[in-house]
């Protein structure tokens, strides 16, 4: 459907736990000051708002920072490090604000929840299979994941909605 190519220059290096000798503990200390840096220090802006994230403390650092960092095991229920999501962490704001680069599929798409409903905005780096979800709020957005899209199913499922969205935009 969409031809893969090379990664636009805007964006920074992975980070690999290889280049911390494989220490969990270097590695997500590193992470972190990514994460300080491009959401605390400065933040993500989205025509002109700024994307705001969850600051409630889990494990000594932001539940926002944990979630992207992580994913759900299904088997546990618990949270696992995701080095897919890790190596590419310094990429988020980067994304978010390069929306208009060609390499960028966006796409808006309403959010069903208890009691309420959102608009979220969906940043697909499609040739690296990394996808940014923030939510539309009135102080401006809301960081809602980021995630390396591994599954072909959802792949399909996710590029499926940005061409519903293009028709709906007559582009």
């Amino acid at each position: 459907m969409f031809m893969s190519s090379p990664l636009p220059d805007w964006l920074d290096p992975l980070v690999c736990l290889t280049d911390f000798d494989g220490d969990p503990k270097a590695y997500i200390e590193h992470l972190y000051t990514l994460f300080v840096r491009d959401f605390i220090t400065t933040r993500p802006q989205f025509k002109d708002a700024p994307v705001l994230f969850d600051r409630i403390i889990e494990s000594g650092k932001p539940r926002t920072f944990t979630h992207i960092t992580t994913e759900e095991d299904r088997a546990t229920g618990d949270r696992v490090l995701s080095l897919r999501r890790c190596e590419r962490i310094g990429w988020i704001k980067a994304i978010i604000e390069h929306v208009n680069d060609p390499a960028i599929l966006f796409w808006e798409k309403e959010h069903f929840a208890p009691q309420r409903k959102a608009n979220r905005l969906y940043f697909f780096l499609e040739c690296d299979n990394f996808l940014v979800i923030i939510e539309e709020k009135k102080s401006g957005h809301f960081m809602i994941t980021a995630i390396y899209v591994d599954n072909p199913n959802q792949k399909r499922k996710h590029l499926k909605a940005y061409e519903e969205y293009r028709k709906i935009q007559g582009s």
